[in-house]
């Protein structure tokens, strides 16, 4: 028996060995072992994510403008104050209005419902694929803001 289970542990080793050997070796890279946070995939895209602290901080200067990502009738229900409504799925459809009321140099903070979320990272994607510079991603979203009690709208 104990013959039975070293030769499986080497087996084992053996092949986690070959596995990574071959991960290393892929022509187009290899794949990471551990899948990189929402945050960081965000910052490869050049967008910086923020936490509920930094949001509130952001909020209080007017020159920031928060962009709800979410539907018309969801945004409709309750949102930031202040927020201008993008719902990410309209996008090509709202985006010339959008692009004619704020310059591609104002700072944006995009949010939607919250982290299970994707809403505010694809339309952030999209923005700084039209040029806009700063863009800031509120992953805790209108959850986060709401559960914290802080200012709404409805």
């Amino acid at each position: 028996m104990r013959t039975f289970v070293i030769r499986l542990v080497i087996i084992a080793l053996a092949s986690f060995g070959t596995a990574l050997a071959v991960n290393a070796l892929r022509p187009s890279g290899s794949i990471a072992l551990i899948r990189p946070s929402q945050a960081e995939l965000a910052m490869r895209d050049g967008i910086t994510p923020l936490h509920l602290d930094t949001a509130q901080l952001y909020y209080k200067d007017s020159a920031i403008l928060f962009v709800d990502a979410r539907p018309a009738s969801i945004f409709k229900r309750g949102h930031i104050p202040r927020s201008l409504n993008l719902p990410e799925e309209d996008f090509d459809s709202l985006y010339a209005g959008f692009a004619a009321k704020v310059p591609l140099d104002r700072p944006l903070v995009v949010y939607c419902d919250g982290i299970e979320c994707r809403s505010s990272e694809i339309l952030s994607k999209k923005l700084k694929e039209k040029g806009h510079k700063y863009i800031h991603c509120f992953f805790g979203g209108w959850i986060e803001w709401r559960d914290a009690k802080l200012e709404i709208e409805k």
